[in-house]
C-alpha cells in the first residue's frame, strides 16, 4: 500500500513539474497588421520568424491588409478593445489614426537611445506638431523621372534638353499601335504625381493652421503645365495611366517616365539599363515631389504587460542588418544611420539614387486634412486634362472642395 502510495506521490510531482513547465514556455503574442508589398513581406516575415527563434517566448502573429481595409479594420476592430498591438503602414495614415486617439506616441514605448539610431527626417514624416507616431522602417517613395539609357545618352540638364530628346521617340501610329514610341508616359491623373509641378512652382498645400492654399499661380500654372504636355509639348498620350506607363517603359517603347522607388527594380529585371534623376521643369526649375515613409505605430491599447517585448521586437527589426535586408527588398532608403554604412547598401546602385533624388523632395503633410486636400485635387486635375475646366477654374474649384472636406474632418 505504501509502495502505491509512493508511487502516486512521484506521478503527481511529475505531473506538477510539466504544468510548471509548460507554464515557463507560456509564449506572450503581439500582433502585428500591415500592408506591405509582396517584396517587402516576404523580408519581414523572414526577419520575424528570426525574432521568434532567439525569442521562443514571444510570439509574432503577422496579419497583412490592403491599405484602406487596414485603415478601416484597425479603427474598427481597436474602438471594439480586438485590434493589433503594432500596425505597418505609410505615414499618411497618421493624421487620422491620432485624430480617432487611436496609436500612441511611440516615445513612450521606446527609449530616446533608440530613437536616436534614426535617421531625423525619416521620424520627423511620422510625427505631428513635434511629437513622433511612427517608427519609420523605410523613406522614400518619391517620385523621380526614370530613363531608358539604350535611348537617352545622358540625364536631361533642363527642359529644354528633356524636351529635345523626348520629342525625338514620340512617335504614335494609331494605325498600328504597336509600332508606337513614346517620349514621356506617366500616371497624370493621379495627385501623388502631379503635387510635384505644384510644389515645383512654388506651391503649398496648405498653411500653418491647416487650412488649403491650393487657389493661386503655382497651382494655375501647374495646372497649365500638365495640360500642356500632351497638348502643347506634344508627349505622352491621352488616357496614359500607371499601367500602360509601366509596361511600355519595361518593353523600352518609352523614352522617360515618371515612377517611385518600389518599381525600380522591376524595371531592371525586365532588363532596362535605368538611369534615375530628378525631374526638370520650365524656368529652370526641378519638379518637388513629396518622400514619405512607412513603418510601425502602437495602438493606444496596447497592454503594459506587453511592452518589454515590444522593444525586444523593434530592437531586432531594426538592427542595421535587418533594416538594410527590409530596404533592400523594396529599392528604399533604410531608416536605421548605421545601416546606410553596409557595404550592401553603398553598393546597392538604386537604393543610392533614391538617397540622392530623395534630397530634391519635401515631406508629405500627414494631418488629418490632407486627405480632403486629395479629394479637391483629384475630380479638377482630371477635369483639366480632359479639356472640361480652365486651369484658373479648377484651382478655385479644388479651393472649395478642399475646404468643405477639411470642415467635414473637423466636424464643423
Amino acid at each position: 500500500m505504501k509502495t502505491w502510495i509512493k508511487v502516486l506521490t512521484v506521478l503527481a510531482m511529475a505531473l506538477s513539474l510539466i504544468a510548471c513547465g509548460k507554464k515557463e514556455v507560456e509564449k506572450k503574442e503581439i500582433v502585428v497588421w500591415e500592408t506591405m508589398d509582396v517584396n517587402d513581406r516576404k523580408a519581414f516575415v523572414n526577419i520575424v520568424d528570426e525574432f521568434m527563434k532567439e525569442n521562443p517566448s514571444i510570439k509574432i502573429s503577422v496579419t497583412h491588409y490592403e491599405g484602406e481595409q487596414l485603415r478601416v479594420n484597425f479603427q474598427n476592430a481597436t474602438l471594439a478593445g480586438q485590434g493589433p498591438d503594432i500596425i505597418y503602414a505609410p505615414n499618411d495614415t497618421i493624421g487620422i489614426f491620432t485624430v480617432s486617439d487611436l496609436i500612441k506616441p511611440v516615445d513612450e514605448i521606446v527609449s530616446k537611445e533608440f530613437l536616436n539610431s534614426i535617421d531625423p527626417a525619416a521620424l520627423e514624416s511620422g510625427a505631428i506638431s513635434g511629437v513622433y507616431y511612427q517608427i519609420p522602417a523605410i523613406r522614400g517613395n518619391q517620385i523621380a523621372l526614370l530613363y531608358n539609357k539604350n535611348m537617352v545618352k545622358e540625364a536631361p540638364k533642363n527642359w529644354d534638353e528633356f524636351l529635345k530628346v523626348a520629342s525625338k521617340f514620340q512617335k504614335v501610329d494609331k494605325n498600328n499601335p504597336e509600332n508606337s514610341t513614346y517620349g514621356l508616359l506617366y500616371l497624370e491623373k493621379e495627385p501623388y504625381w502631379f503635387i510635384g509641378w505644384y510644389n515645383g512652382f512654388g506651391g503649398k498645400v496648405m498653411n500653418d493652421k491647416y487650412e488649403p492654399t491650393l487657389n493661386n499661380d503655382a497651382m494655375v500654372k501647374a495646372l497649365q503645365f500638365v495640360y500642356d504636355i500632351r497638348n502643347k509639348y506634344n508627349l505622352g498620350e491621352a488616357g496614359m495611366d500607371y499601367d500602360m506607363s509601366a509596361e511600355m517603359f519595361k518593353q523600352g517603347k518609352t523614352a522617360f517616365t515618371l515612377n517611385g522607388p518600389w518599381s525600380w527594380n522591376d524595371y531592371v529585371k525586365a532588363g532596362i539599363d535605368l538611369g534615375i534623376t530628378p525631374m526638370v521643369m520650365p524656368e529652370g526649375r526641378n519638379a518637388v515631389f513629396y518622400s514619405a515613409t512607412k513603418g510601425y505605430s502602437i495602438s493606444n491599447e496596447l497592454p503594459e504587460d506587453k511592452y518589454e517585448d515590444v522593444n525586444k521586437f523593434f530592437e531586432f527589426i531594426f538592427m542595421p542588418e535587418n533594416n538594410a535586408k527590409f530596404a533592400l527588398a523594396q529599392s528604399q532608403i533604410p531608416t536605421v544611420i548605421a545601416a546606410r554604412d553596409l557595404e550592401e547598401i553603398k553598393g546597392n546602385a538604386l537604393i543610392q539614387s533614391s538617397i540622392a533624388t530623395v534630397k530634391d523632395t519635401t515631406h508629405m503633410p500627414i494631418v488629418a486634412e490632407m486627405r480632403a486636400i486629395w479629394d479637391g485635387m483629384r475630380p479638377n486635375l482630371e477635369a483639366v486634362i480632359n479639356g472640361q475646366m480652365t486651369p484658373k477654374e479648377a484651382a478655385a474649384k479644388m479651393q472649395q472642395d478642399a475646404e468643405a472636406g477639411i470642415k467635414a474632418i473637423r466636424g464643423e
